[in-house]
């Protein structure tokens, strides 16, 4: 996840800036009572590896910008480009840092380091700080083919990725200036242009609030079944469920569609019972919900078709169900076991909804209308009513929509920034900005 990766990536990057006689911190000399524990020739292969894990941000950086910059932009009318875009990006801001980045990126002999050096630790603190920053470089490039780049971002959230971006090169740059005593250090190309083309936009993604929501999005790792035997108590029946979810990404029969909504009707009435005492509010709702699905279960009575699996949905709903009436009523509960169902039945709401949807769309699901007829010489006392299937999207199947959009699918909220998001980024730039010699350079790349 985005946040995840640049938060470590900011904090590892503020310790750096705090970090200064850099000499003295890779075992060289610097003051008389600290004494020499390291060669030239150590040193230097320090150096290198520090280039490597800098080289790692850096093409986080490269990909960053690429990510959110508008391919298309030579194909829009400027008549009619978008007023409330990034300044950057129409007036050539982050054009100007992209291209500094690939020149940058390009002109280093420091190649990407191996996943050993990722995954090994160092003795050093200040190359073990490197390490965990090309560690989150190289996670975070995963974001960028989740969800983060030009088409899938509105304008607040871009700005705060490109803010984010410049951040990162202006505290390269200060680094790259205070590393530059180490034996053999390569100083990065054309600094001065990279430092004011990041400047710029940091100035420019300054001009709007952000939106620190940017951190719940990219990429997120597979959510996998829980193996193994039935948990104990409440605990299994939230095991069964997480399955459930996971295993309704498929889709499934009529059929089973009906035994799942079933199994989910009877659950919510079993954990209302148990949630009465502790949280009403809760008992509210998931009744609520348990007359959400009687109702669906009968508008699914005469909808059928054999397209197709949800046998392992099945089992799983069934899981739940008959776990659920394993457990004693008067048994203690986690008041955040309970409501770790709610997150659960969100999902699955919105899965199901999704199916029913698709389902409609894609003639998958049919509805069975009995077809007068008029029967001669049949031999049979009654006749009895000829049946016929029509896809469901060409009947009227206005009850079914209306109880999905109404009530089935869950009111979207909007993502919260996780805790720290603002202080994470504040304290990356005072650092940036702060200075140990009064007469020294305030020009803050």
């Amino acid at each position: 996840m985005y946040g995840e990766n640049s938060a470590l990536l900011r904090a590892e990057l503020s310790s750096l800036l705090k970090q200064h006689r850099v000499q003295l911190r890779i075992g060289g000399g610097g003051t008389h009572t600290v004494p020499v524990t390291t060669t030239e020739a150590e040193r230097r292969q320090i150096g290198e590896q520090i280039r490597r894990y800098r080289q790692s941000a850096l093409v986080w950086c490269q990909e960053a910008v690429a990510a959110v910059a508008p391919r298309a932009a030579s194909n829009l009318n400027p008549t009619v480009a978008n007023p409330f875009r990034l300044p950057a990006i129409q007036h050539g801001g982050l054009a100007a840092l992209g291209n500094a980045l690939n020149q940058t990126v390009e002109a280093s002999t420091a190649r990407l380091p191996g996943l050993e050096e990722l995954i090994t630790p160092h003795d050093l603190p200040m190359v073990e700080h490197w390490r965990q920053i090309a560690r989150a470089a190289a996670l975070g490039e995963q974001d960028f083919e989740a969800g983060l780049d030009y088409g899938s971002l509105d304008t607040r959230q871009t700005q705060t990725l490109i803010g984010d971006v410049a951040a990162t090169v202006r505290a390269l740059i200060v680094l790259d200036r205070r590393y530059s005593t180490i034996p053999g250090w390569e100083k990065l190309h054309r600094s001065d242009r990279l430092g004011w083309a990041a400047l710029a936009c940091a100035l420019d993604a300054s001009l709007e609030p952000p939106d620190y929501a940017i951190d719940m999005r990219g990429w997120r790792p597979k959510t996998k079944i829980i193996p193994g035997p039935a948990k104990p108590g409440l605990l299994g029946v939230l095991q069964a469920e997480h399955n459930l979810v996971i295993r309704m990404q498929s889709f499934p029969s009529a059929t089973n569609l009906r035994l799942v909504v079933d199994s989910q009707r009877l659950l919510s009435q079993g954990l209302a019972k148990l949630a009465a005492k502790i949280d009403p509010d809760l008992q509210q709702a998931w009744l609520s919900r348990a007359q959400t699905y009687l109702d669906l279960q009968h508008e699914l009575r005469e909808v059928g078709g054999q397209v197709g699996t949800g046998g392992l949905a099945v089992v799983e709903g069934a899981n739940a169900v008959s776990r659920l009436r394993a457990v004693r009523p008067d048994a203690g509960f986690d008041r955040r076991v309970l409501h770790a169902f709610t997150t659960l039945f969100t999902q699955l709401d919105t899965r199901i909804a999704d199916v029913i949807d698709a389902g409609i769309k894609r003639n998958l699901y049919f509805t069975r209308m009995k077809m007068p007829r008029i029967v001669e010489n049949s031999g049979q006392m009654v006749a009895p009513p000829r049946e016929r299937y029509i896809p469901l999207g060409e009947t009227d199947h206005t009850p079914i929509v209306e109880l999905v959009r109404d009530r089935l699918r869950p009111t979207p909220e909007p993502p919260s920034p996780p805790r720290g998001a603002a202080r994470s980024r504040a304290e990356l730039h005072s650092a940036i900005v702060h200075r140990p010699n009064p007469g020294g350079s305030t020009l803050g790349m």
